[in-house]
């Protein structure tokens, strides 16, 4: 096992303030220390061909100068963890400059104490992190190595190929001039493997998956190995997509990825400098049956864009993005909030969807379900959306299944919308957290 650690010891968080308060230009400023500790492990056909641990700390500065006619100027370097107090100088000497030529509208970072500022007291700094990660990453990484094993050795007719993982623990603290300080820790799970397959008289083929989660219960690889095992078999003897405007069922990271785009649309920053596609109070989507959308931007539910403190310090707040199809909210950095007249409430978080209504059943019956992909987003601008088939199950009326592949799937987000519905089950993929399937009435199947 090789192991790799930060360099001696040559700044602090405390040296680095001591140093920023002693610059006279520098009328704001604030530190973010990010402080990382990863473990890996590489394996190839179950047997380990590398393992590896390695730690980081970096120290983000942003600075500015006094303002003058409501402009300030501004500048931001990352110094790493081994680099001495006279690299440290020099990068502000160069920030000095750089700030004597880039002037942005004033703008002042927060106060302990403020609206809607988060408080170190209230804080719980572990809340986000996976203790099974955090205190014991080996031990972590040998528990997944075991369910990977395992989860291949249920499925006899795929061949476990290799295996990645990555468990991080990612420790932060925000210090500014005006006497904030805050921490907290969260952890990141990632996962990539890939099985192998041979079906009688054909080539062996192999099926690529990644995952990750900000917990190992999240990441649920077992049931990912399990997932992956059928989507190869069930490939291997899948016959061509029938093209036409169909139903179409798409579920789990595919669906998250394209309610995501919601994220941008609420986004304060676009709004701000009016790059928006869509107007605030105005609706996102021509509804024609089913149930109206909501979206809510919330922190606080755990997933990879969970936080207990935005980039400046200001708390997590539930704020409502998409309601009854209008776009009702706007989030972001307390730049723009400030500039469109806000509040500032903290960046975008976990993005949630309510629930559906439907059953599993009824979502499936006479639909094509996507099972992969081999990439689905929507355009910010245009909300087209496509994505090329790797694997779908046609379920027809009469309850046969059929496994399918090749083709791919098209449509516009905000038209697909106007009359699909969301599966009772519910997921959390990467920052989503809502229903894990929705029925598109008519999207665009090709061959």
């Amino acid at each position: 096992m090789s192991v790799t650690a930060p360099a001696a010891a040559g700044l602090d968080l405390a040296a680095i303030a001591a140093c920023l308060r002693q610059q006279p230009w520098v009328a704001q400023w604030q530190i973010t220390q990010r402080d990382s500790a990863r473990q890996e492990r590489y394996l190839t056909f179950l047997a380990v061909e590398s393992e590896r641990e390695s730690a980081s700390t970096t120290w983000t500065i942003w600075t500015a100068t006094t303002a003058v006619d409501g402009k300030q100027g501004e500048a931001s370097f990352t110094i790493q963890a081994g680099e001495s107090l006279a690299a440290l100088q020099d990068a502000l000497e160069r920030a000095r400059a750089a700030a004597a030529a880039a002037w942005n509208p004033a703008f002042t970072l927060p106060a302990a104490g403020e609206d809607g500022v988060a408080q170190a007291g209230l804080l719980a700094p572990d809340a986000l992190a996976d203790a099974g990660i955090s205190a014991d990453a080996p031990a972590a990484v040998t528990s997944l190595t075991q369910e990977f094993a395992t989860a291949a050795a249920a499925c006899p007719w795929v061949r476990p190929s290799t295996l990645e993982i990555f468990l991080t623990t990612h420790d932060r603290v925000l210090l500014n001039h005006r006497g904030l300080r805050l921490r907290e820790r969260r952890t990141h799970a990632f996962a990539e493997f890939v099985l192998l397959h041979r079906a009688p008289g054909r080539d062996e083929v192999e099926f690529y998956h990644q995952t990750e989660a900000a917990s190992l219960q999240a990441l649920a690889l077992g049931a990912r190995v399990a997932r992956a095992a059928r989507c190869v078999r069930d490939g291997a003897r899948a016959g061509p997509t029938a093209p036409g405007v169909q139903p179409v069922v798409i579920s789990d990271e595919y669906l998250a990825k394209l309610l995501d785009s919601f994220r941008a649309h609420a986004d304060a920053g676009r709004h701000a400098s009016r790059t928006n596609v869509f107007t605030l109070n105005e609706p996102v989507i021509q509804r024609r049956s089913g149930p109206a959308l909501t979206v809510v931007s919330d922190p606080s539910v755990t997933s990879l864009a969970a936080y207990q403190f935005d980039e400046q310090g200001y708390a997590p707040t539930r704020t409502a993005l998409i309601e009854s199809d209008r776009l009702v909210g706007v989030v972001g950095p307390a730049r723009w909030m400030r500039v469109l007249g806000r509040q500032p409430r903290g960046m975008a978080g976990t993005l949630v969807v309510p629930a559906g209504e439907t059953a599993p059943a009824q979502l499936l019956t006479g639909a094509l379900e996507v099972i992969a992909f081999s990439d689905l987003a929507a355009r910010y601008d245009t909300g087209a959306f496509s994505g090329e088939i790797r694997l779908a199950y046609r379920h027809h009326a009469d309850g046969r299944i059929e496994a399918v592949t090749g083709g791919s799937v098209s449509g516009v987000l905000t038209q697909a919308l106007a009359d699909c519905r969301f599966s009772r089950e519910t997921t959390t993929c990467a920052g989503y957290h809502g229903p894990r399937a929705a029925r598109f009435a008519a999207l665009t199947v090709a061959c």
